[in-house]
Formats: C-alpha cells, sequence, structure tokens
C-alpha cells in the first residue's frame, strides 16, 4: 500500500537499503523527496544480519531499529527482492522508469578471490569464501534453512587478517566445539554461551581437551607479522603512534588466541595448492619480511603448509553493475567529495559503493579509549558492539555529507512531470502485489528468520 504524502515531483531510486541507503533514504525523505529504495534481499539488513556473526545480538538489533525508523518514512517506499541487473537494468532506472536520480548504497557482498594459483581446481568444501560461511554459521539453524551447506574439515586455514578474519577463526572453533560435545555428551550449547566465556571454559568444565575431543586448531595464515594485524590504528603516522597502536593490536589478539585456541601462522604468503583429483592436501606459502618498511616475499623459502580446508577472508567488493565505470572493481567518482559517478550529472553513491571495502573499518579519530576498554574487558560481546556501532555511526555521519551534496545536484535537474512520478508509483504497487508486499511492518515481521537465541539457552 503506497501512501500519499507532501511531496516534490521528483523521484529517486537507492540501491540497497541497509546502514548507507536506509540513511540516505530517511534524509531525503525528509526533503519531500519520493523516495524508491530497491533491496535484493527480503530484508534491508545487509551485513549486520548476514556479514557479522550472530552473536553480535545487541549491535543486530539496534541497526535492525535504525533502519526500520528510517525505511517507515511515508516518503520511502522499500521493494524487496529486486537485484538490480538481473529484474531490473541500471539503465532502465534512468530511461524508462525516469527517476531524477540513481543513488548506489550497494553492500560489498563479492568475496575477494583467492590469489593462488591452483585454486581453481578446487570445489566443494575444500575452498570456502567468508561470506558464503558467516551467512551459513548464522542461518544454518532455521527449519527452512535452503542455502548451502557447509561442513568443516579436520585442518583448516584461514587466510586473511583483521577483525573479520578473527570472526571467522572464532566461528570455526566454536562450531567444532559446539559439534563434538553435542556428539559426545548429546548436549545443545549456545555459541553465544562459548563465544562469551571461550573454549577452555567448556574444555574444563567437561574435562576434555583438544585432542580428546578430535579438534585440530584453526591456522590462521597472515602476511605480516602479529603487530601488524590491523585491530588498532594508529591516531596519526607518527612513529610513536604506530608503535602504540601495535602494542594494543598485540595485546588484543593475545586475548582472542587464549580464549579461542587457534594458531596464527604470521609472515607468510599462499602462492599455490597441492591436490589431487580437486582434494585439498596442502597450501603452498612462502615467508614474508618487512624491508624498508615493505612486505617482501623471501627468496626460496617456500614450504606446504598441510590442510584439508581452506577459508578465505581476505575482504569483500561490491558486485559490479552494468553501465557504470568501474577501475580494478572500485566505482570511478567525481572529484574531491567522491559521491557523483563519472560520467553521469544523476548518479551518486554512499557507503561501500564509493569506498570498495566490504569490511567495517576503524576511525583513526576513535583513539585509544574505546580499544583500551575492548582489551580490558577481555573482548566482551558488549565491548565490541560498542566499538562496532561506533563505525556504523561513522557511515551515517558520512553519508549526511554526502546527501548534502547529492540534495544540491538533484535541485539542478529540471523539474519532472508529475505523471513520471505516478508511473513510478504504478509500477512500485506492481512489483508490490506480486510479491504480497502491504506495508514495510508487515513484511518484515513475515520475513524475520528464526533467532538462534530463542531456540537455545545458556549455559
Amino acid at each position: 500500500m503506497i501512501v500519499q504524502t507532501e511531496t516534490n515531483n521528483h523521484t529517486i531510486a537507492i540501491i540497497g537499503g541497509s546502514i548507507a541507503g536506509s540513511e540516505a533514504a530517511n534524509l531525503l525523505a525528509s526533503h519531500h523527496f519520493k523516495i524508491v529504495v530497491f533491496e535484493m534481499n527480503a530484508l534491508p539488513y545487509g551485513k549486520i544480519e548476514d556479514g557479522l556473526p550472530n552473536w553480535h545480538i545487541n549491535l543486530r538489533n539496534r541497526q535492525m531499529k535504525s533502519i526500520n525508523s528510517n525505511l517507515r518514512h511515508p516518503n520511502v517506499l522499500y521493494v524487496p527482492k529486486v537485484k538490480i541487473r538481473a529484474e531490473i537494468t541500471f539503465q532502465e532506472l534512468l530511461s524508462s522508469w525516469k527517476f531524477s536520480a540513481v543513488i548506489l548504497a550497494i553492500g560489498a557482498w563479492h568475496d575477494t578471490r583467492l590469489p593462488v594459483k591452483g585454486a581453481e581446481y578446487l570445489h566443494g568444501d575444500n575452498l570456502i569464501y567468508q561470506n558464503s560461511f558467516i551467512y551459513w554459521f548464522n542461518h544454518k539453524h532455521e527449519k527452512n534453512y535452503e542455502g548451502e551447506q557447509i561442513l568443516l574439515k579436520n585442518k583448516i586455514v584461514v587466510v586473511g587478517g583483521g577483525l573479520a578474519s578473527l570472526d571467522v577463526v572464532k566461528a570455526i572453533m566454536i562450531q567444532k566445539l559446539g559439534e563434538k560435545l553435542h556428539k559426545k555428551y548429546k548436549v545443545a550449547i549456545s555459541p553465544f554461551d562459548i563465544e562469551k566465556k571461550g573454549i577452555s571454559y567448556f574444555l574444563e568444565l567437561y574435562n576434555e581437551t583438544l585432542e580428546s575431543l578430535g579438534i585440530e586448531k584453526v591456522q590462521l595464515l597472515y602476511r605480516r607479522g602479529p603487530e601488524h594485524m590491523p585491530l588498532k590504528s594508529p591516531k596519526d603516522d607518527t612513529e610513536s603512534e604506530i608503535q602504540k597502536a601495535q602494542e594494543i593490536s598485540l595485546k588484543m589478539l593475545s586475548k582472542y588466541k587464549e580464549k579461542y585456541l587457534f594458531e596464527l601462522l604470521s609472515y607468510a604468503v599462499p602462492i599455490g595448492i597441492e591436490h589431487e583429483a580437486g582434494t585439498l592436501k596442502g597450501l603452498f606459502c612462502e615467508r614474508t619480511k618487512i624491508e624498508g618498511g615493505k612486505l617482501v616475499v623471501i627468496k626460496n623459502s617456500e614450504f606446504l603448509l598441510e590442510c584439508d580446508q581452506i577459508v578465505s577472508s581476505i575482504g569483500s567488493i561490491p558486485e559490479e553493475i552494468g553501465g557504470l565505470p568501474y577501475e580494478k572493481g572500485v566505482l570511478q567518482m567525481k572529484g574531491k567529495e567522491k559521491y557523483q559517478v563519472e560520467g553521469f550529472s544523476n548518479v551518486f553513491a554512499v557507503g561501500n559503493a564509493v569506498t570498495g571495502r566490504g569490511n567495517i573499518q576503524e576511525s583513526k579519530q576513535h583513539g585509544r579509549k574505546m580499544t583500551s576498554k575492548i582489551i580490558t574487558d577481555h573482548l566482551s560481546p558488549d565491548a565490541l558492539e560498542e566499538w562496532l556501532t561506533n563505525q556504523n555511526q561513522m557511515v551515517q555521519d558520512k553519508v549526511k555529507t554526502q546527501v548534502e551534496n547529492i540534495l544540491s545536484e538533484v535541485q539542478k535537474q529540471p523539474v519532472p512531470d508529475i505523471e513520471i512520478q505516478k508511473n513510478i508509483m504504478n509500477k512500485v504497487s506492481l512489483m508490490h502485489s506480486k510479491i504480497g508486499f502491504i506495508s514495510y511492518d508487515e513484511w518484515i515481521q513475515e520475513n524475520i528468520p528464526e533467532r538462534l537465541e530463542e531456540q537455545l539457552g545458556t549455559t
């Protein structure tokens, strides 16, 4: 049902409804523009729902509330399950739909391919990518889950570095422990309890060890040294601040290893695959070092890291949309402010669509206080979620600045005939009818998945 309210004749399409897209939609709607938000998924929550492990409950619920509030604005029309490139092309939004402007707010869901010779010969569970793994980890408990099924093997190597990779490592160790204890003791332990209390707590509780349960430690392969892992960004580029940030990163990493019992293999990069008929046997690696401030590969340092499964966690980029200019996977933007897409007067981008990065980046302005709190609180969920909330707030603040610039550009466009807006509203009504969409709140309620914390109690 489309609610008529005070608008001008301009109608703007926003592709993507998560943090950046919903913020832009609400801001523009408040200026009396009619906004149509196209979202490829049923729900608009993006990586808050499917890209972060499900133990980030408080963060997810806060961000959902914020996104819902933004998209409930009477001038915002939410159109789910529409992928631009498939159901509608980008060119159609400008030509046949005749939107006054199109804003890209797409998330970065396309995993960066593992740049390793021989990886193309692997199939199935031999090589898993981060986004697929976290989606499975978050949704596998659902009765109607129809997505990819993942079977974790024994010797797992995670390739990557940073908080996203550490989340992957944690999730693997949590899943392995939960499976083994369930098989041996017929107990269903909430992954939220394991995440909070740590692997060692439950081993001691059941008088077990990793060895007695047959669990191999996950190995995290990182190209630099542990002090270089980007867990804390320096305030500036001075040597003293860089050293402080490295010391904090080391402390954080030590806490992670102590709590989740994984191994870090640093100063090494993957270069090839050892396999037999597509079955993984190991990962060929080379040693690295820092020389003159740069990472260099040590000659004749190749070694074989035995493993039967690789999880690649080296980053995500937005999927390219045909008809738009890209260079090395990054959308080309105009000028210093980078809010307007090169070659167009009425196409703009916000959030990950501009940066080309899919992970939540730490603010250099956030300082030492929050990171120290994370360490002091032993990486508690509340501290991490407060930290992550700050990163999302930064996205929203950046979008506000971008929208101010976009507003001025849209107002330069000729005022369209009201019939164009009516035609867009009719098309939206048809799309809503096809999927049984009546109202935003009803749709969200119908499509919220089964929450794991509602099914499993705490130990």
